[in-house]
């Protein structure tokens, strides 16, 4: 029998999470995506018990057919999950990655978010976003452009 240590049931708890939000969202968040640039939904934001105080906010971003996001920093640490479509992403100095619906990825607090973009000229994307930060926090502060 295998050893799970909490940090193995934090990230299955957290899958299950985003695949159960991605069967709510599915083809019909892609399907609403507009045709010109990407947009943000900050879909729910809840404070999390302890000290300092902190929030999580699931936030979905969607991509219309070869839009991205500009070069940007987050202070805190966030998690992505692609619902639908395909997401080409580089954090760091690390390699470009291709991630299709059902992946996911983290990117560390301060890290450089250098390329965010749907590769697709056709399919509509979208992924969400789970931050941590502190109470408060807004929208600028959780994804800063370079």
């Amino acid at each position: 029998m295998a050893h799970l240590t909490r940090r193995d049931v934090n990230r299955a708890s957290l899958l299950s999470l985003f695949a159960a939000i991605a069967a709510a969202y599915g083809a019909d968040a892609a399907a609403q995506a507009q045709n010109s640039a990407s947009t943000r939904r900050e879909v729910i934001k809840q404070v999390l018990p302890g000290d300092p105080r902190r929030e999580i906010s699931l936030v979905e971003v969607h991509y219309p057919p070869g839009t991205g996001s500009p070069a940007h920093a987050h202070a805190n640490g966030v998690m992505a999950f692609v619902v639908s479509g395909s997401i080409s992403s580089q954090v760091g100095e690390g390699p470009e990655q291709t991630y299709k619906a059902g992946d996911a990825w983290w990117e560390p607090a301060g890290a450089v978010h250098r390329v965010s973009r749907n590769p697709s000229a056709t399919v509509p994307a979208t992924l969400l976003a789970i931050y941590i930060a502190p109470e408060g926090a807004t929208a600028a502060d959780l994804m800063k452009p370079l």
